[in-house]
């Protein structure tokens, strides 16, 4: 095989992989993506030099990513960059380096878990001499393919908890998180997080290509087949991760939670009015906006109270209780003012004093609170993004020295605000990388942006969750905050959890990416976190996917149109179902535990044969 066919081969493999994906999401191609590249990998029994099989894993990488994560792009044409130009300058050097760790798992595996050549032809050797012979040789080559795929797969886990690490974190679209679609397989994330599903995908992949290498090669050399036992072997582990993953989907469920005893069922409401960026930028913050999303969330009370009372009388079922959602969630961005957060006294904030007064009173928060009430439902707690101005006292005033992208919770008049800030910071986009440290990196910062170092937007601190009162219930319901791309991130929301009752809460604004796959892209990932920590979670995403999700992961309500596709103004309404009594699942406890067992798997399964080279050469 030649070069070029073996980089095709990678190519293709990378495609078939980000097809497993939003928007396609074929999810069951992921069994067989992996496949290309190891025939690249491991074809005619040729050992690959290290350039070579670093190579063919980086272009699988590369293909795999630039189609899987073209979405992007969009985040150039709100700023009205050349698609030329950000394609060179900033998509294709992203693409690069997160290659780098397909790359680097193609280089390990290429070598380390290279399948045993077949026996050689030995002229006058009986048949019962040449059956022994291949006999053999499918013994060693089975124990090979368990090595391997035992490696291969632990490996693969390490380059998805790398690529969420560090600066440039991106967890999305996984091998594991393949395995959505369905439900049974992802529950075990739960016990191991969603990087080390990636295992699951990978291993069998592994033992597919080697059994069906082995049956082929054994029928060419002595015209039969042999017993593809880790294949089998493989199938049943998979039955029973089905079979246990379908039970524990099933104990998580909305249905199932909400019939049992003490089970908190909390109506929620996420509003988004489907604004793309450009639009925020050109327009403004105004005040506008916020009558928008005030309007748009008492429209959305009065069509839950229209549509309950349609299917009351459609079921002939005036009993039917209507459940006015009591806590309302808008998207990062949504309010065209700031809070005002002093550098000398962090718990004092308030809102900006050159906001609309009328907003802020009768024609604002205030009102849209009694119009519910008159709907005869009870008062509504608001979460909403807001930004949050840091000031500085000094004789000649109050002086802004940085800024902070949070989560707010009003759930009264704007004196029971309460705030989180997000802690993850999008590089390039929130700041940039290393600007502190380096002088020339941040005289360029300030010569953009007009501020000094320091002055920009801040990261947050802190693991405590919120803790917000339920309207109607008289109890109080703890929330994991997470802004915009934090809800993909697990290792962070699972400092958050605490036993109890407990919902994460998802402002997000997908209107950078535009009309993409972007906003489904999270959606999923979000999922993950529900599966992750049992909590459910409801989020506001301007024009990504507005949902409540269930502690199994399904989605309980999505705002989407027929196509599927999530730009559309609107709500999501769904009631959640909240354990009071839940625990903190393994992986909220020990976090990326299955991540060091794989390391240690990867490391023994890699030295095995330089083990057995030294024993043999003694």
């Amino acid at each position: 095989m030649t070069w070029w066919m073996r980089c095709l081969l990678s190519i293709i493999g990378g495609l078939i992989m980000a097809l497993a994906f939003p928007p396609y999401d074929y999810g069951d191609l992921v069994w067989l993506g992996l496949l290309p590249l190891l025939s690249a990998l491991w074809c005619n029994g040729e050992r690959r030099s290290r350039k070579e099989a670093f190579a063919l894993g980086w272009i699988f990488g590369t293909s795999w990513y630039s189609v899987s994560f073209w979405w992007i792009h969009e985040v150039g044409n709100v700023f009205e960059i050349p698609l030329w130009l950000f394609i060179v300058i900033a998509f294709v050097p992203l693409m690069t380096v997160y290659a780098v760790l397909p790359g680097l798992w193609a280089l390990v595996a290429g070598r380390a878990f290279m399948p045993p050549s077949p026996p050689e032809t030995i002229d006058g050797e009986t048949i019962e001499e040449r059956q022994h012979r291949w006999s053999e040789w499918a013994r060693r080559d089975l124990l090979s393919s368990v090595r391997a795929a035992l490696g291969c797969g632990a490996l693969w886990v390490l380059v998805e908890w790398l690529r969420g690490k560090g600066t440039l974190a991106f967890t999305w679209n996984s091998p594991g998180m393949a395995l959505y679609n369905g439900l049974a397989f992802v529950q075990w994330a739960e016990f191991v997080g969603t990087a080390a599903l990636s295992f699951i995908p990978i291993s069998m992949a592994v033992i597919l290509w080697r059994a069906f290498r082995r049956t082929v090669l054994c029928f060419r050399g002595i015209g039969r087949g042999c017993r593809p036992w880790d294949f089998y072997a493989g199938v049943i582990v998979l039955f029973g991760l089905f079979a246990g993953g379908l039970a524990l989907s099933t104990a998580h469920s909305p249905t199932r939670m909400l019939r049992e005893k003490g089970v908190i069922p909390l109506p929620v409401l996420a509003v988004q009015i489907n604004k793309d960026q450009l639009e925020h930028i050109r327009e403004g913050r105004s005040p506008a906006q916020y009558r928008q999303y005030l309007n748009a969330t008492v429209q959305s009370y009065n069509e839950i109270v229209r549509d309950t009372m349609q299917r009351a009388t459609r079921m002939q079922d005036m009993g039917l209780t209507l459940q006015l959602p009591v806590w309302v969630v808008w998207p990062e961005s949504a309010l065209p003012f700031p809070f005002w957060r002093w550098e000398d006294a962090p718990g004092e904030i308030q809102p900006d004093a050159m906001s609309d007064d009328n907003l802020m009173s009768g024609e604002g928060l205030p009102l849209a609170r009694q119009r519910v009430r008159e709907l005869g439902g009870h008062d509504f707690v608001l979460f909403t993004g807001v930004d949050e101005i840091l000031l500085r006292r000094s004789a000649m005033g109050n002086h802004p020295v940085g800024m902070f992208n949070s989560l707010a919770c009003i759930a009264g008049d704007w004196t029971s605000l309460e705030t989180v800030s997000k802690q993850h910071l999008m590089p390039f986009g929130e700041y940039i990388p290393l600007a502190q440290d380096v002088e020339w990196i941040g005289r360029i910062y300030s010569e953009i942006t007009g501020t000094q170092v320091g002055e920009g937007i801040r990261p947050g601190k802190g693991t405590e969750p919120l803790i917000v009162p339920v309207p109607g219930l008289n109890r109080d319901i703890g929330v994991i905050p997470a802004i915009c791309y934090e809800d993909t991130l697990g290792d962070l929301l699972r400092r958050f959890a605490r036993p109890g009752a407990q919902v994460i809460v998802n402002a997000s604004n997908d209107a950078w990416f535009r009309k993409s796959a972007c906003g489904v892209q999270q959606a999923r990932s979000a999922a993950m976190r529900c599966i992750e920590l049992r909590r459910p979670m409801v989020r506001a995403a301007n024009m990504g996917v507005c949902c409540a999700i269930a502690p199994n992961g399904a989605l309980i309500h999505a705002l989407l149109k027929a196509d599927g596709s999530p730009h559309m103004a609107g709500y999501s309404y769904g009631v959640l179902p909240v354990d009071p009594n839940a625990g903190l699942t393994l992986y909220a406890r020990w976090g990326d535990w299955a991540t060091w067992v794989c390391m240690f798997i990867a490391l023994i399964c890699c030295l095995v044969p330089c083990l057995r080279r030294k024993q043999k050469n003694n």
